[in-house]
């Protein structure tokens, strides 16, 4: 009888551990994205802080529709990508360059266009002389244009341009001066010079214009090759996204995020 029951009870550990095991076994892993923490709107916060439009972006397209978890990470853009290669996070959304391409794997689909828009005073000659980029080197080139130290998209645009530029060190002193009359153009990413000129209170004296630069940077999804989210993964991803796209739902999440309002 004795023995009877110590079997009985051996045979129910075992069963609670494989229950326990297969639980483990179903439980799925969080999908891990890296962030720069201070990219407002777009992305900011340290740690698992971060909110923006692209985690917003990212929950609905990998949490709400693909079912898989969310964990957004924010840090210093160069530790971002150290992260990503070495396996700490899943990924990043950037430009695919060649040597971010030894480490990660690319989306097919875009997540997300960030789009340079020229930026003047309103009611001022440029507002009405700026219809294309071609202007840039016609009719505009003897404007004074202006944009911040570290802007890498500004130094090569204006170097195939052949054009000179102010640099500043923040978008707010290019803006400050704009409103003031000391430049005269800012060719800059939409979301972040909204939320700039908002929290600067220069909506009615700054316009920026419905003209998209045609080298505005387009950023995929790039997951880790020590990421345990493979091609079946980034498949998935570009299939969701493409329904996504033909809802019209990802536009409205580019262009209508509330962190674009701030």
């Amino acid at each position: 009888m004795a023995r009877n029951s110590v079997l009985i009870i051996l045979v129910w550990c075992f069963s609670v551990f494989s229950f326990s095991l297969l639980a483990e076994e179903k439980k799925v892993l969080p999908f891990k994205i890296a962030y720069a923490e201070s990219w407002a709107p777009i992305s900011v916060g340290s740690a698992n802080t971060v909110t923006g439009i692209l985690p917003q972006l990212m929950e609905s397209i990998i949490q709400q529709r693909m079912g898989i978890p969310v964990e957004h990470h924010g840090f210093p853009w160069a530790r971002a990508q150290q992260a990503v290669k070495s396996g700490e996070v899943d990924a990043f959304i950037t430009t695919p360059t060649a040597e971010r391409l030894k480490f990660s794997r690319t989306s097919q689909s875009i997540v997300f266009p960030l789009r340079f828009q020229p930026i003047v005073r309103s009611g001022s000659e440029e507002e009405f002389r700026f219809k294309s980029e071609i202007d840039i080197t016609t009719t505009l080139k003897s404007k004074r244009y202006c944009d911040v130290l570290g802007n890498g998209w500004a130094k090569v645009f204006y170097r195939k341009k052949n054009m000179k530029y102010l640099v500043v060190p923040t978008l707010d002193i290019c803006l400050k001066h704009l409103a003031q009359g000391q430049t005269d153009i800012i060719i800059h990413a939409e979301p972040v010079a909204t939320s700039f000129i908002k929290k600067l209170r220069l909506e009615e004296q700054l316009k920026i214009l419905p003209i998209v630069m045609d080298s505005s940077p387009k950023f995929p999804l790039l997951v880790s090759k020590e990421s345990p989210f493979g091609q079946a993964f980034i498949d998935n991803f570009d299939e969701t996204l493409t329904h996504m796209k033909n809802e019209g739902l990802w536009e409205r999440l580019i262009t209508s995020s509330p962190f674009a309002a701030k």
